[in-house]
């Protein structure tokens, strides 16, 4: 779905699918951050993030559209009410890449547990930043929806309580589950 969705807004279109299976999941899940930062850094004029676990729907409008013009990065609210990362998208600029390289730097701080507050990984350094810094704004929740099934959403991303509704073929669910038995199980942050 993140590939015909490119296509048909006209955006290129990159994934990063090698390699196949990580040591650690939360290195995946930090890939993220230094991705936005090499794609800022690279002179795209707007980058989205979309989780590989999120659907993009038909419908889903064109993300250089979403972010308010005074605003250079916006996420949604997760069902924590609080910023998830499973959708980033940015305009281009000294602020998004600010930020973004702030999110990186602070790979190697203590978070403090107000921001990280049941969250894995990077998404309790992205709120952590957010806080610290300002200036990202708050999409409309059908850009990231985490929670709520009924939603007319553009993008439903597959996680918390949405991740029972996913259904994958079946050739890709037995790949799921023995690429799953494989990854290392995160420890505690």
């Amino acid at each position: 779905s993140h590939e015909r969705y490119a296509e048909r807004v006209g955006a290129s279109y990159v994934a990063v699918t090698e390699p196949r299976r990580m040591p650690d999941t939360a290195i995946s899940a930090w890939l993220k951050i230094p991705l936005m930062v090499h794609a800022l850094r690279s002179g795209y004029d707007h980058v989205a993030f979309i989780d590989a676990d999120a659907e993009v729907r038909p419908t889903t409008p064109d993300f250089r559209d979403a972010l308010p013009t005074d605003f250079s990065v916006g996420m949604a609210l997760g069902r924590s009410g609080r910023f998830n990362s499973g959708v980033m998208l940015a305009r281009n600029g000294g602020a998004a890449r600010n930020f973004f390289e702030r999110v990186e730097a602070s790979i190697l701080e203590e978070v403090p547990d107000e921001a990280r507050a049941n969250l894995k990984y990077e998404n309790g350094n992205v709120i952590y930043v957010a806080d610290q810094m300002g200036g990202v704004a708050t999409l409309d929740p059908r850009w990231n929806n985490t929670a709520d099934p009924s939603l007319d959403d553009y993008v439903r991303h597959y996680t918390g309580p949405l991740r029972s509704t996913y259904r994958r073929n079946l050739v890709d669910e037995v790949r799921f589950r023995a690429a799953r038995a494989r990854v290392v199980r995160p420890t505690s942050q």
